[in-house]
């Protein structure tokens, strides 16, 4: 399912701290302030959400897929998003609740002395 504005909105409304109409005005207004940051060039922080920034690509060559001429792409500005560890997190966590997989077998614990333990599993997110 998608989260849509209007989704936000009520959700805000749901807080009872706004009327519906003011709720939309910020949800709004919110949406406003990064879109004028990020045409300026700006970038956006929310902390505990992520970063918007803006990244020039320059003048690359390319290829007409249908046909397959070569063609030069102009170059661009993109909005990049990185999010933070705790959206990472989050999301790892919710995954993993969510998967239905069935769960994976432990290795049998390796004796002491035999070099170092190769079946340790890194946590995702910390790279």
């Amino acid at each position: 399912m998608t989260l849509t504005k209007a989704d936000i909105v009520a959700e805000v409304y749901a807080q009872g701290l706004l009327t519906k109409a003011e709720a939309a005005d910020a949800v709004e207004r919110s949406l406003d302030l990064i879109k004028e940051a990020l045409a300026a060039g700006e970038e956006v922080l929310v902390s505990g959400f992520g970063k918007w920034s803006v990244r020039a690509k320059t003048e690359r060559r390319g290829r007409n897929p249908q046909t397959g001429d070569p063609l030069t792409l102009p170059p661009r500005r993109v909005v990049t998003f990185r999010p933070s560890r705790v959206l990472k997190a989050r999301v790892q966590e919710e995954g993993s609740l969510a998967s239905s997989a069935p769960a994976e077998e432990k290795p049998e614990p390796r004796p002491a002395g035999n070099g170092p333990d190769k079946s340790r599993v890194l946590r995702p997110g910390y790279f």
